[in-house]
């Protein structure tokens, strides 16, 4: 049932983080590849990464708010493979650390286009020929921030992108279940993640807040990630729809 080899699985935010990891980790599991990201040189490097270790792959420079660029990469996909299996949409910006009162509008704007709107624009094209198909699973990426307002950081655009992708998810759900088509979403807890590893930096005093609230006592790895994922890229999760994982060490169970 968690076989998936064979399967087309289209990446978005490939080059680095998360996105990296999920790509190798799908590769590894003997999916086709096709990986997207805005950054050229790390997403070079991801490609070099998977073909040396014979994973079949494709990649794209592409800015996920463009509907054009994505519209094309799903295109040349679909050329190159015949199909699209998997879209696992990663690709976002990161929490501009801001109170509300001191946010731009255009600083608000920019993580709402990205996470929400780039994120829809990436399935609807995927989901396009996935209902040509009538099959597919899309994996969203979520947040524990879309269940709830993380305690001692600002930037509520970030907890409301969120908290949208939650809602795209079961929306987009119920409409494409009938197609064969499984649209859920992962929602991380605090993980070792560049950007969040440059914060706790910054901050040693949130890290040991924020590690006081998981109960498993320690941070997430981006490894600890793979096996949610490769359950919903499969077969395993061929009945669940519009379901929202959290993966984060028991934060929320407070």
């Amino acid at each position: 049932m968690f076989d998936i080899s064979g399967k087309v699985a289209f990446v978005t935010g490939a080059s680095k983080g998360l996105g990296k990891v999920f790509a190798l980790a799908l590769g590894r599991a003997g999916a086709k590849l096709c990986i997207l990201s805005r950054t050229e040189t790390d997403l070079r490097q991801t490609e070099r990464e998977l073909k040396s270790e014979a994973c079949d792959c494709i990649s794209y420079i592409v800015d996920i708010t463009d509907e054009q660029e994505v519209e094309n990469a799903v295109a040349g996909c679909v050329e190159k493979y015949g199909r699209i299996d998997i879209l696992v949409n990663n690709a976002a910006t990161a929490r501009i650390n801001k109170p509300a009162e001191e946010t731009s509008l255009d600083e608000w704007k920019h993580v709402i286009d990205t996470n929400i709107n780039g994120s829809f624009i990436c399935a609807k094209a995927v989901g396009k020929v996935m209902v040509k198909q009538k099959s597919g699973k899309i994996i969203n990426m979520s947040s524990i921030s879309g269940k709830i307002i993380n305690k001692g950081v600002h930037g509520g655009s970030y907890d409301v992108s969120k908290q949208a992708i939650d809602g795209m998810t079961r929306a987009l759900s119920s409409e494409w279940a009938q197609y064969g088509i499984n649209v859920n979403a992962i929602a991380p807890g605090y993980f070792m993640t560049d950007p969040n590893i440059m914060f706790f930096e910054k901050d040693p005093d949130f890290y040991k807040t924020a590690l006081e609230l998981i109960p498993a006592g320690k941070m997430g790895q981006p490894e600890d990630l793979v096996g949610t994922l490769l359950y919903l890229a499969s077969d395993a999760s061929d009945y669940v729809h519009g379901a929202i994982i959290p993966v984060d060490g028991g934060y929320m169970i407070w």
